[in-house]
C-alpha cells in the first residue's frame, strides 16, 4: 500500500461529535414542535400542519428539509430547512396522499398511496426509503426533496407490483415492515415485525421492484417466522440502524431489549447477535426503568461516532449509549431526554420536556440536534446540543501496525506515516481524536505483504 494511499485513509477520518448529538443534555427542553403550534398541546389533526400519529423523522444533510412518517393519516409529510422551521409549521409536500387533508386508505393499493407508514431513510443518493407496514413493503422515492405531493414511488420490496399487499413469510414478501436502513455499502435493511426477522437486501441500488432478500437474522430460514430470546432470537423487529464499523442494531420491543450484531453484512442466515442492552444477558427479557432496563423499545438510531439513540417507548423517554458498537452486553445508558433522570418512568407533563411513547426513527442531523417522534403526543420534537460548543476539528491521528505501540502520525490537517510490513497478513489501525479529546472509532487496514 502506498503512502498516498495511506494519506487520503487517514484524511478521510472525521471526528464530529457536536453533530452526532453527543451534547445533547439529559432533561433536554426541546426548541420545536411540529404537528402542534406549541409544547402544551397534542390535537390529532389531518391538515398541511398537523399530525395524528408520528412515527418516523429524517433530516437532509444538505438541503435540511425534514421528513416525518404520519401513520394514522397514512402519509409522509415534507417541510422546509429545518433552519427556517417554527412550532407549527406547515409542511411543504405530502407523499401517501392527493392532498393535505384526506387520510384515506386506498385498496388495493398503488404506487402513490399508503397505509400506516412507520420508519424512514433518506440516503445519501437522495432516496427515501418509507416502510409501509400495513401494506407490508417497502417503497423508495428517488430525488425525495424535491418531488411534488403525491409523487409516486418508483420501487417496492416485500411485494411483486405496487398493487399487492399480502402478507407471508418467504425471501420476496414482508409482515408489518417498520425499521428501515440503507447502509454505506449499499444494503438495505428491513425490520420486518411480524415476521420476527431482518431481511437484508445487497447492492440495492441494481435491485428491481420485488427482488428476494440476500440475507436474514432472527431466523434461520427465509420460511420461519417464529418468536424467540437467545442470542440468535427476535421478537418483534422494529427499528433498525447500521454503525460506520458495520454493527446492526435491532429494537426488539417484546423482548425488551436492544441486539447488535457485529459485523452484520458477513454473518450466516439466523447467526447469534454479539451483545445486548437493556437486559444483562441474552437470556433475561424482563422490563424496567433503569440506566440497563427498558420497556418495549421501538426506534433507534446510530451516529458517525457511534451514539446509540434508542426509544424507549413504554419508559416514555430516549436514551444514549456512548461508542455503543463496542460496549458489552447490559451496558448503562449514558444519557436521557423526556425524563429527568434514568430510574424515572409514567408520563411527566406535556411540555417542552416530556414525551409519550416516542416511536421507530429518532434522528440526529448534521447540526447535532436530536429529533424524536412523540408519538402519542402528536408531535415531532427538536433538541438542540448545548450551545457555544467548539466545533470539533481532528487534532491528531495514531497508528498501529500489527501488535505494535501507538504511534502518532505526521501531519495537522492530513496525515501520513511509513512502516514497514512483515511477510504475510498485516494489520493496521487508525484512531483520531478531536479537539475536546474524543477518539474516533478505529479504522482497521489489512494488507498482505508478499
Amino acid at each position: 500500500m502506498t503512502t498516498n494511499t495511506i494519506t487520503r485513509l487517514l484524511a478521510g477520518l472525521a471526528l464530529v461529535s457536536l453533530a452526532d448529538g453527543q451534547t445533547i443534555p439529559n432533561h433536554a427542553a426541546a426548541n420545536l414542535a411540529l404537528g402542534q403550534t406549541g409544547f402544551t398541546t397534542n390535537t390529532a389533526a389531518t391538515t398541511q400542519s398537523g399530525l395524528s400519529d408520528p412515527s418516523a423523522v429524517v433530516v437532509d444533510a444538505v438541503s435540511r428539509k425534514v421528513f416525518v412518517a404520519d401513520g394514522n393519516n397514512n402519509r409522509v409529510l415534507r417541510y422546509a430547512s429545518a433552519d427556517s422551521l417554527a412550532n407549527g409549521a406547515t409542511a411543504e409536500a405530502v407523499l401517501g396522499q392527493p392532498n393535505f387533508i384526506t387520510n384515506a386508505i386506498i385498496t388495493p393499493p398503488t404506487a402513490q398511496s399508503m397505509y400506516a407508514p412507520g420508519g424512514l431513510f433518506l440516503d445519501s443518493l437522495g432516496r427515501l426509503w418509507v416502510a409501509d407496514d400495513r401494506n407490508n413493503r417497502v417503497l423508495m422515492f428517488v430525488n425525495a426533496v424535491t418531488i411534488t405531493s403525491n409523487t409516486a414511488a418508483s420501487r417496492v420490496y416485500g411485494q411483486s407490483s405496487f398493487t399487492g399487499n399480502g402478507s407471508a413469510t418467504t425471501d420476496v414478501s414482508m409482515d408489518n415492515p417498520v425499521g428501515v436502513w440503507v447502509d454505506a455499502s449499499d444494503r438495505l435493511w428491513v425490520g420486518d415485525s411480524s415476521n420476527n426477522r431482518i431481511l437484508r437486501f445487497d447492492d440495492i441500488t441494481n435491485k428491481a421492484s420485488g427482488s428476494p432478500a440476500n440475507g436474514v437474522l432472527g431466523q434461520a430460514l427465509f420460511t420461519t417466522n417464529g418468536s424467540a430470546s437467545g442470542a440468535a432470537g427476535i421478537y418483534e423487529a422494529k427499528g433498525l440502524a447500521v454503525s460506520p464499523s458495520g454493527a446492526l442494531f435491532v429494537a426488539s420491543p417484546a423482548n425488551n431489549r436492544v441486539m447488535r450484531f457485529d459485523n452484520a453484512a458477513a454473518l450466516a442466515n439466523g447467526a447469534n447477535a454479539s451483545a445486548v442492552f437493556g437486559q444483562p444477558d441474552f437470556t433475561t427479557t424482563t422490563s424496567g426503568v433503569t440506566a440497563v432496563k427498558m420497556t418495549s423499545p421501538r426506534g433507534l438510531t446510530v451516529t458517525s461516532n457511534d451514539a446509540l439513540w434508542v426509544c424507549d417507548t413504554s419508559n416514555n423517554r430516549v436514551i444514549r449509549f456512548d461508542q455503543a458498537s463496542t460496549r458489552s452486553s447490559g451496558a448503562a445508558a449514558n444519557g436521557v431526554v423526556g425524563k429527568p433522570n434514568l430510574t424515572t418512568s409514567g408520563f411527566t407533563s406535556l411540555d417542552a420536556r416530556g414525551l409519550s411513547s416516542p416511536s421507530h426513527s429518532p434522528f440526529v442531523d448534521s447540526t447535532g440536534s436530536l429529533w424524536v417522534p412523540d408519538q402519542s403526543n402528536r408531535r415531532v420534537l427538536r433538541y438542540a446540543p448545548l450551545p457555544n460548543a467548539v466545533p470539533d476539528v481532528t487534532a491528531n491521528v495514531q497508528y498501529r501496525v500489527n501488535d505494535g505501540p501507538l504511534i502518532t502520525a505526521t501531519g495537522t490537517t492530513s496525515w501520513s506515516f511509513r512502516s514497514k510490513l512483515k511477510k504475510g497478513k498485516n494489520t493496521i489501525t487508525v484512531i483520531a481524536t478531536d479537539n475536546n479529546d474524543i477518539a474516533s472509532l478505529k479504522l482497521v487496514i489489512k494488507i498482505k505483504r508478499k
